[in-house]
């Protein structure tokens, strides 16, 4: 049979544009630290409109668009090749040096942080696709650095974590020995694939931390003393626009918001289908933050391979998030201070993307019923 040079030339497009869907599916970015959550996911999640977060507002203006905080993803480096110097100068690593999350990349001493100690902490990353590692690495900033003196610099790191080669994974735990420190300071992370057998991309994430006093221990069980949950967040206003994600307080409760809303108040329009989540209340005693302590201690003891969270919930009596576990549609879990409903279950059981509150497309799977931390 011949072919004809019209046909010829109809193959040999279709073959080049083959090779070039494969070429970008295999090496489009695949992942970020769900907890502690890094930076581009805490502005991703908490709404980058969101008038309490500064930072995350001035890092939209700094963008070079505004699909960065839409594709967390994606803070990578295609051709890395464990040469990441090369590729990432000073001042741009938060933002892998791509303008889509230059933003990222800001000076500043407002940045969401995670408060922790010194000590083994739970590092995990969510892949949102899954691929062969030659390692994951966490850096973190000297002592002395000041988030808001210049933007993160090479010079201002040093390697506490280095995994080795691991499988495919749609999430990767690793217990990071975080060292001394005081302040405020940044954890760096980086996900470097198989280039050998895989591809030579690297995924890159910038981390707040607060280092702060571990005063759990000097905490009584019997004292009586309060903590106040909502010294930072603003006073439901009725004239304030407010986004999904917003956190307020109103008569000693915090709320927060499930979808845009304006003038509904929180005591009386909150609900898993409503304008607002009930969180619960402002003032914890004493005893509940050292029972807290505790659990977190007893988690910590567990291993990896034993816990999806860093802590264990207080106030809900579902089970904490498996991504290895069968959900069906209804079935209840917590993860990482919240519970969820599973809405479809075959996207339930695929972990990544999907797991509750922190895959980015989890909302097509599960619903957020209420919070469990503070009840």
């Amino acid at each position: 049979m011949k072919i004809n040079k019209i046909t010829s030339l109809r193959i040999s497009a279709f073959i080049a544009g083959a090779l070039s869907f494969f070429t970008v599916a295999d090496l489009s970015a695949h992942g970020y630290v769900s907890s502690p959550q890094s930076r581009v996911l805490v502005c991703h999640k908490d709404n980058i409109e969101n008038p309490a977060l500064p930072a995350c507002a001035a890092a939209k203006a700094a963008n070079y668009n505004e699909l960065g905080f839409y594709s967390i993803q994606e803070v990578a480096v295609y051709e890395a090749r464990d040469d990441h110097q090369q590729w990432i100068p000073d001042g741009k690593l938060c933002s892998a040096n791509r303008p889509m999350y230059y933003g990222v990349d800001l000076a500043r001493n407002d940045w969401p942080a995670t408060i922790v100690t010194p000590g083994p902490r739970e590092f995990i990353w969510t892949n949102t696709a899954s691929h062969r590692t030659t390692y994951f690495r966490y850096y973190i900033t000297k002592p002395g650095f000041d988030p808001a003196g210049a933007p993160l610099k090479w010079s201002d790191l040093e390697l506490i974590h280095d995994s080795g080669p691991e499988p495919q994974q749609t999430t990767s735990t690793h217990i990071v020995n975080l060292p001394q420190r005081s302040g405020k300071h940044i954890v760096y992370a980086i996900w470097q694939r198989d280039w050998k057998t895989d591809a030579a991309e690297a995924n890159y994430q910038c981390i707040d931390v607060d280092f702060q006093p571990n005063s759990s221990s000097s905490v009584s069980s019997s004292s009586s003393s309060v903590v106040d949950n909502c010294s930072t967040l603003p006073y439901w206003n009725s004239s304030t626009v407010y986004v999904g994600g917003n956190q307020v307080q109103h008569n000693n409760k915090r709320y927060r918001a499930n979808y845009w809303t304006q003038g509904n108040n929180p005591e009386q329009s909150s609900g898993q289908y409503n304008h607002w989540l009930d969180l619960g209340s402002c003032n914890v005693t004493s005893s509940a933050s050292s029972s807290l302590a505790s659990s977190k201690r007893s988690s910590s003891s567990l291993p990896s391979s034993s816990r999806s969270n860093s802590s264990i919930p207080l106030g809900c009596n579902s089970p904490t998030y498996n991504s290895s576990y069968i959900y069906k549609n209804g079935d209840l879990t917590q993860n990482f201070g919240y519970e969820y409903r599973c809405n479809v279950s075959g996207w339930c059981n695929s972990g990544g993307a999907y797991a509750p509150g922190v895959g980015w497309a989890w909302t097509y799977a599960w619903t957020q019923v209420r919070g469990c931390a503070i009840e």
